[in-house]
């Protein structure tokens, strides 16, 4: 099982959540984002504008998000080494803010093993993958 964080829950988290959450081979374990506490995340996450309603039971309780009765932890930190992410396995990047390698060195700094980032990356060292052009 591959234990996965979320920072940034904006459009690209909340899908990436979505996408991923019946899969048998992933857990959803954590997910932070700065712009509003768990209940808005729950709100976001059950409601979207262009994808509809998930049908999906979705509830925040404090400091976690309830799926279907399971509990996602949620933080509001301004920077990865202000959050937690030992234990998890990969975390989806999809603030658009941390693009460069020293910026995503937290969460390797933490044991993270791989770090998908939804923008690119515009240093040598990250591997850029657009789905259909270069994959």
């Amino acid at each position: 099982m591959t234990r996965v964080g979320i920072n940034g829950f904006g459009r690209m988290g909340r899908l990436a959540l979505r996408a991923g959450w019946n899969r048998d081979d992933l857990e959803f374990v954590a997910v932070n984002e700065i712009a509003g506490d768990a209940a808005t995340g729950a709100h976001l996450l059950e409601f979207d504008s262009v994808h509809s309603r998930w049908p999906v039971a979705v509830d925040a309780g404090g400091d976690s998000l309830l799926i279907e009765g399971r509990e996602v932890a949620w933080s509001g930190a301004p920077s990865p080494a202000e959050v937690d992410w030992s234990g998890i396995d990969i975390v989806l990047d999809c603030t658009g803010q941390h693009r460069t390698i020293d910026s995503l060195s937290p969460y390797l700094d933490q044991g993270v093993k791989k770090v998908l980032v939804a923008a690119p990356v515009k240093e040598d060292g990250a591997l850029n993958v657009v789905v259909g052009v270069n994959d």
